[in-house]
Order: structure tokens, then sequence, then C-alpha cells
């Protein structure tokens, strides 16, 4: 893990879809509330919990890079985090680069001892997560990012829940006496794993599920990888306007449409051909439906055939969702109760339903679609 470094020279990584995006387009109003968020931290030497949720290909972790982005251009401190660094002070230390060495000393009790030398600072005695931060973290603001935050729930019950709980609440609450930002990514569960630990309720603009990109960033989105990367030669519209009748502004599909028509492109030698188009439509579509057919991994043909079920006899959809009540009401009829909040969860982990405005819907028309093509009953 480990500190950020900067976000603009990072280097490439295997999987294209994951890290930081190549070209960011859109959420100005979630970065224009960051901002405003880490200006406030700043100013009151407080802090507080940011947390992105959303389905599986929604951008998060590339959003959470790119507000990382934006508190390193105001000489924050930004370090990215694992699970274990929220009850070990060992492993919250490592993180920030920082020595540290624990010695338990028998002559000491109450809280830790701070023992400051030329060249490190050791913490002796009992220690905890937030001596640490208070004693590490720096003046100007640290900015903690974790992601894959969902798998949060597995220490409910474990021997570290009381450390996680009392790190989660000393940062969230603002009482580390430093401008400690938590900046969380997960799945649409991750709220409630947080509810689990004593987290239910955020300070305003600090809670986002997050959706599609609008059509103006998602058609930047687009421009950008077919003229920078694939240098695409003359106007490249008629291409823009094919794939973004496909993508729905969904993150991971301009992905799964935009690295074969960079490759075609590179192949034609830019030109943007018809039959270049049509393969990269062809090879756009293999990628949604290898997306839809990981969201459905974990789930049984006959869990697929109840979720399809309900969600075409109510009619969900992007535009159209229900109340949670509703939805449980009729899976309990289909499969029991227990088996009807199991599948609930698991549906809207895998990213089969979202949360959006209280509601639950299927988050792209496409995917909608393909459910009910493949395991719709007549």
């Amino acid at each position: 893990m480990g500190k950020f470094e900067d976000i603009h020279s990072l280097p490439l990584t295997a999987a294209f879809d994951r890290g930081p995006a190549k070209y960011f387009h859109g959420r100005k109003k979630i970065l224009e509330n960051f901002d405003e968020l880490v200006e406030r931290a700043a100013q009151s030497n407080t802090g507080t919990t940011l947390l992105i949720q959303g389905a599986p290909g929604a951008g998060k972790t590339a959003l959470l890079y790119e507000l990382a982005s934006h508190a390193q251009n105001t000489k924050w401190d930004v370090v990215k985090i694992d699970l274990r660094s929220l009850y070990d002070p060992v492993a919250m230390a490592q993180d920030m680069g920082k020595p540290y060495i624990a010695r338990k000393q028998s002559s000491i009790s109450g809280d830790a001892k701070i023992l400051s030398t030329e060249r490190t600072k050791e913490i002796s005695g009992l220690v905890s997560v937030k001596h640490v931060l208070r004693e590490m973290a720096s003046e100007k603001g640290l900015i903690l990012v974790l992601d894959e935050a969902q798998q949060i729930n597995t220490f409910v019950g474990s021997p570290n829940e009381a450390d996680v709980t009392d790190s989660l609440t000393k940062i969230h609450n603002g009482d580390l006496e430093k401008p400690i930002i938590l900046l969380v990514g997960g799945l649409g569960t991750t709220s409630k794993s947080f509810e689990l630990l004593g987290i239910s309720r955020f300070a305003r603009n600090c809670f986002v599920n997050l959706g599609a990109l609008s059509e103006e960033s998602e058609r930047a989105v687009i421009f950008d990888w077919l003229t920078k990367e694939g240098n695409a030669k003359g106007d490249p519209t008629i291409w823009i306007d094919a794939i973004v009748g496909e993508t729905h502004g969904w993150p991971q599909h301009i992905l799964s449409y935009a690295k074969p028509a960079v490759n075609q492109l590179k192949v034609d030698g830019g030109a943007m051909t018809p039959e270049g188009l049509t393969a990269v439509l062809k090879a756009g579509i293999d990628g949604k439906i290898e997306y839809y057919e990981r969201r459905v991994d974990d789930f049984s043909r006959k869990q697929c055939r109840s979720l399809v079920n309900l969600i075409t006899n109510a009619n969900v959809s992007a535009d159209h969702g229900l109340d949670e009540e509703d939805i449980m009401d009729s899976l309990k009829q289909e499969c029991g109760e227990a088996k009807a909040r199991e599948l609930f969860h698991n549906a809207l982990h895998r990213g089969l339903l979202h949360k959006h405005k209280g509601m639950y819907t299927i988050p792209i028309p496409s995917m909608h679609t393909w459910l009910q093509e493949e395991y719709g009953r007549e």
C-alpha cells in the first residue's frame, strides 16, 4: 500500500479498467464538494469520512484517484491504506511511511508515550491507530484512501471489532486534533457495513451513490480515447454517436468500447472506417456481456429467474425503481424470507440492483435487457 504518488505520473497497470482513469471527465459536483470539505477540514483542524459507493464498473476507484489528486494539489498528504491499518498501529504507521518501533514496557501504564530521537519517532507502551494518527499525521492534512471498503463488515464479531470501531469513530467525528479525512470507496453495501460498526450518519455531501456519467462527460471521455490514444483522423462524431448509444454513461462499458476502438484505429492508421466501427461495436458488445456474466456468477439460474421475474413484473429499470419492502415481499413469495434477504443483499453487492434516491433500480438499461433475454420466463 503506502503513499500515493503524483496522480498523473502513475505507471500503467495490467488491468486497464482499474486504477486512475486515463481520461477523466465529469463528477464535477462531487469534486467541488470534496474541495470544500478539504478546505473546511484544514480551517477547523478536524476531519470526517467521505463515502463513495456504487455498483461494480461505476468508476469508484478512478474517482478516488481523482479526489486524491485534488487533495495533493492543495498540499495534503495522501496515503492508501488497507483494512488492517484500521486496527493495527504498526500497519498504519508503515502505510504513512513512518518508522515505528513498538516496545512494551512494564513500567509504563496508561496512554502511549512518545519518545523522540534524532532520526526516528518511537511509540512505546499501549498504543492504538488513533495515537499514530495524532502523533504522525501532518498538520497540513492527511487523506486516508480505503478502496473495496464493503469488506469492512468482516470485522463485525471479530476480535478487532472494538479497535476498528474506535478508529472509524475518531476519524468520522473529527476527534484526532488534526485535519484527517477517510476517503472510502466500495460497493453498494458499504454504507450498511459502516452502520454495523457504528457509523450510520454522514455529513452533508459526504455520502455518494455513484451512477452513470452525464452524456456530455461520456462523450468527452470517448473523444479523448479516440483522438489522443487512437490518433483518429478527421471528425470522430459518427464513432462517438455509435459508442454512446451502447454505453449508457457507464464507465466500465466506455472502456469496453474505447480499448477496441484504439486498437482498431492503430491497425487502420487512424482512419475511422465503417468496417472498423462495426468491429469496435462487436467487441464492445462482447465486453458488456462478459461484464454482465460476472455480475451473475454467484447466483443460481433459479435465483436469476426470480430477480428477472421481479424486475419485469414491477417495471424496474434504470429510470423506475422499487422500495426495499416491495422487493422483499416479492422475493419472499419466490424463495422464503431468509433466502430472499440473502438474494437481495447479493444483488445489491454484485451490482444487479443499485440504490438511487431511496429506490432500487437496475443501473444499466442494456443489463436490464440482457437479464430479461437470458433468464426471462414466457
